[in-house]
């Protein structure tokens, strides 16, 4: 599993669970102490060779989110 959050904000995430999976998943904490997905993408391109390459997309994922589809 691969995270990206942005320091300062522990509620939200963008993650990649790892193995032949392509979905990203935008995640927000809850009260219960749980993850839950609340917008899942894919990689198009398929799996990043390289782990700077996986985490720019994660960022990449993460602003789309937060910018686009949760405003």
């Amino acid at each position: 599993m691969f995270i990206y959050q942005p320091p300062g904000d522990l509620s939200v995430r963008a993650v990649w669970y790892g193995g032949e999976s392509n979905e990203l998943h935008y995640e927000t904490y809850d009260d219960n102490d749980e993850w839950h997905a609340k917008v899942i993408g894919t990689l198009d391109d398929g799996i990043p060779a390289g782990v700077s390459e996986l985490h720019a997309e994660l960022v990449e994922f993460y602003n789309y989110c937060t910018d686009e589809v949760l405003i």
